[in-house]
């Protein structure tokens, strides 16, 4: 397994840390909008009990209820990501940069003169945002990465 280096410790513990304190909120959501969270408070099956687990699928309880409790997750959970910047509404450019990058600076003007939507993500601070730059960059790590809302992918800008 691979270490971050000591200058992503911090940043990398943070992340940790936001990432807790958001399944905590989930979990205050999801437990406020259904009044529980175990399978035995949400669908009132002990799933322990022998013929349990029959029962509950011959009900089809979870059709009605199931379904909604996953729905209602996955929409948390995209919500939360959409607003971190990591999941971006269609027509929109993300734009990967780093602190104090002239190539960076140009093409986010270019964007904005141009009015296109975009999303800024600063990788200095940022481990796996970082790892995306490598990958969408074929391993090179040169910014700005310019993703476009119809998946292509631009590597540097006017020379970067």
């Amino acid at each position: 397994m691979s270490r971050a280096p000591k200058e992503d410790k911090p940043a990398v513990k943070q992340a940790r840390h936001r990432a807790r304190l958001a399944a905590g909120e989930l979990v205050k959501r999801f437990t406020g909008t259904f009044s529980g969270l175990t399978c035995r408070q949400l669908v009132g099956y002990d799933f322990s009990a022998p013929g349990a687990y029959q029962e509950f699928l011959e009900s089809g309880v979870w059709k009605q209820k199931c379904l909604a409790y996953v729905r209602f997750a996955v929409e948390q959970v995209y919500d939360a990501a959409r607003q971190e910047g990591r999941i971006l509404p269609a027509g929109q450019v993300t734009v990967y940069t780093k602190r104090g990058c002239p190539y960076c600076e140009k093409a986010l003007q270019d964007l904005a003169e141009r009015r296109v939507p975009f999303v800024e993500i600063v990788i200095d601070d940022d481990p796996a945002a970082r790892e995306t730059v490598k990958r969408l960059s074929g391993g090179v790590g040169i910014v700005p990465v310019v993703v476009n809302a119809d998946g292509t992918v631009t590597v540097g800008f006017g020379g970067g």
